[in-house]
């Protein structure tokens, strides 16, 4: 082959050869499941879940253990002096002195102490207790029959354990708890009765509370 033919070829084999790998790479696009983008590409916006690593939970959005609610003592008076009066001694009055006692109502409760018509618990003192408190119990056991006291003078840490007010005549000494046999309805109405008696309330286990203190009931 003369070397004119050979340059007078070449140009048609360069065409052939480039629309041959044309026509390769057109195929190759047809197949690919994802053919590559055309024209100008606008971005979407993703709606899907953040790829981003999870925030940690802010503390308020914790949930938040259960207070442990404590029972509050039960509380024992239910009108007591105000406040800015508690700690009057005029209205709360000390432990009563000797001079307080009456003779006769002293005789007659030691008496009935004596005889067992008044029973005692030992960690019920009598002795600091208001003369008219004593009468009225020596007058209930003589009335009604055999009385036990259940409850006189009171520790603060004792007073809170039975479930007492926090300012309760208990402290003072000038409260008493009791029980009696007789039908209570006799027995509460002598009590309401007695002008020396402040305090009045009988409890459901049948125990009866009587103070010096201002007149009520609860």
């Amino acid at each position: 082959m003369s070397t004119e033919l050979k340059v007078r070829r070449a140009p048609w084999l360069l065409f052939l050869t480039i629309a041959g790998l044309a026509g390769v790479s057109t195929h190759a696009m047809a197949q690919s499941p994802h053919p590559a983008p055309s024209g100008l590409v606008i971005p979407l916006p993703f709606s899907g879940p953040d790829p981003s690593p999870a925030a940690e939970p802010s503390p308020s959005s914790l949930p938040k253990a259960r207070a442990v609610k404590r029972a509050a003592p039960r509380t024992e008076y239910a009108s007591l002096p105000p406040n800015g009066q508690m700690s009057d001694p005029v209205t709360t009055g000390s432990l009563p002195s000797a001079g307080n006692f009456g003779s006769a109502s002293s005789t007659g409760f030691a008496s009935l102490v004596a005889k067992g018509t008044i029973a005692l618990r030992a960690s019920t003192p009598t002795n600091c207790l208001p003369g008219d408190l004593r009468e009225v119990v020596a007058d209930i056991a003589s009335r009604f029959g055999p009385v036990s006291i259940q409850s006189t003078h009171r520790s603060p840490s004792r007073n809170r354990r039975a479930g007492g007010a926090r300012h309760s005549l208990h402290l003072a000494c000038r409260a008493m708890d009791f029980r009696i046999k007789a039908r209570a309805r006799g027995v509460m109405a002598y009590l309401r009765a007695r002008a020396e008696v402040g305090g009045l309330k009988i409890y459901r286990n049948g125990i009866i509370h009587i103070d010096n203190g201002q007149r009520r009931t609860w």
